[in-house]
């Protein structure tokens, strides 16, 4: 039996059976289990590194930077709703970010996939030196300069020695990872003390989820190995010396769109695409104030 990676249990039971069905790569089945003590759940058989690499092909979505074409008419459902964000203020990640905009600080995006959120960041941070690494991502060469490095191999970040960042970023990455608090751990060593640690990851605990089921997008079978919920989240930090400070919940309904084209088998996106993610907006804004949406973003410190 399977020993929990979080809490040691030996406990556990069988949620339900997935394959890929989102890049297609092949049709294995995999069992999805949850531990019975602290409620994390785990692809059960776990892929080996060799399997793993074969289902992150080269047009896998993170990897590529493509530019969408945008239409010239404006998307008022989308204008309303940031207004709604910058009004209440609910752009918690802008916010902490922000706090730091004028000073020097060494920014880790562990996971970063085309790095297309480190050039993002670039232009908003201009005393910021930038670093990226993916462990998947083979063609991640490109756009380096003095104030962005992206890393090869592993070795290289830890050649940067212990207490450098002063953040680190993983967004969708923990899910990935064979034994999230391992690398938590490691990455803890590279934070310099008050540092902040930023993880958005998928919600278990989501009421799409619940409905969706196997369809639910955020299975992502057998990419995702672990999925999490906001308490076993906030556990695996605290096992690890890192202090939660902010938790929040996504008003972002692509889950839920892509979760309902699963569901219906709608293989390529449809021209009403944006008419549905606007459909779905209000829904999600309430999921998230309902703390039950497809993903959280959790924010913890090392004291």
């Amino acid at each position: 039996m399977k020993k929990c990676i979080l809490c040691g249990s030996e406990k556990n039971k069988f949620v339900i059976k997935g394959y890929d069905r989102y890049m297609g790569i092949d049709k294995k089945e995999y069992n999805i289990q949850q531990c019975l003590e602290c409620k994390l759940t785990f692809l059960e058989p776990m892929p080996d590194e060799n399997e793993l690499l074969s289902y992150y092909p080269d047009n896998y979505s993170v990897f590529t930077d493509e530019k969408k074409s945008h239409k010239s008419k404006k998307n008022y459902f989308r204008i309303f709703k940031n207004f709604i964000v910058e009004q209440l203020n609910l752009n918690h990640l802008k916010n902490t970010l922000g706090k730091f905009s004028d000073k020097k600080i060494n920014y880790l995006d562990y996971g970063c996939g085309s790095g297309k959120n480190i050039f993002s960041l670039k232009e908003k941070f201009r005393n910021w030196k930038f670093f990226g690494y993916d462990k998947y991502n083979s063609k991640l060469s490109v756009k380096q300069n003095d104030k962005i490095r992206l890393l090869q191999e592993i070795g290289e970040l830890d050649q940067l020695g212990d207490n450098y960042f002063h953040i680190i970023n993983l967004s969708s990455v923990i899910e990935h990872v064979q034994d999230p608090s391992s690398l938590i751990f490691f990455l803890k060593k590279k934070l310099c003390q008050g540092g902040l640690i930023i993880i958005k990851t998928p919600n278990f605990n989501s009421i799409s989820r619940k409905i969706f089921g196997k369809y639910w997008h955020n299975l992502d079978v057998p990419r995702h190995l672990h999925i999490f919920s906001d308490k076993n989240l906030t556990k695996m930090l605290d096992n690890n010396g890192l202090k939660k400070q902010k938790i929040f919940y996504s008003r972002n309904s692509g889950v839920e769109v892509k979760s309902l084209y699963s569901f219906f088998n709608i293989k390529k996106k449809p021209k009403s695409h944006n008419f549905i993610v606007n459909l779905f907006n209000p829904l999600t804004m309430i999921l998230s104030l309902l703390n039950t949406s497809s993903t959280i973003t959790i924010i913890a410190q090392k004291p």
